[in-house]
């Protein structure tokens, strides 16, 4: 990805919410990112949806970043990742 690209976050008709290319015409272009809630977790969230996938897709846009910089802090052995 270019160090140009602008992004945006939308939600799609389906409900997703979609980290893209802002240039991205609908149908042409794969999401980067896409975030599905559960018709339980929606209900959970209601109003506050939208603000939860902007910090997780914000979230990953950061670690992305830390990532391309080298210092993302990272274990360099064997160890496996535990994800939350």
């Amino acid at each position: 990805m270019s160090a140009a690209a602008f992004l945006e976050i939308v939600e799609t008709d389906d409900g997703d919410v979609i980290l893209r290319r802002a240039d991205s015409t609908p149908g042409h272009s794969e999401p980067l990112v896409a975030i599905r809630f559960s018709p339980e977790a929606r209900a959970m969230l209601g109003d506050h949806l939208g603000d939860i996938a902007r910090s997780m897709i914000g979230a990953g846009v950061q670690m992305a970043g830390q990532l391309q910089a080298g210092n993302a802090g990272l274990q360099d052995d064997d160890t496996p990742h535990l994800l939350h």
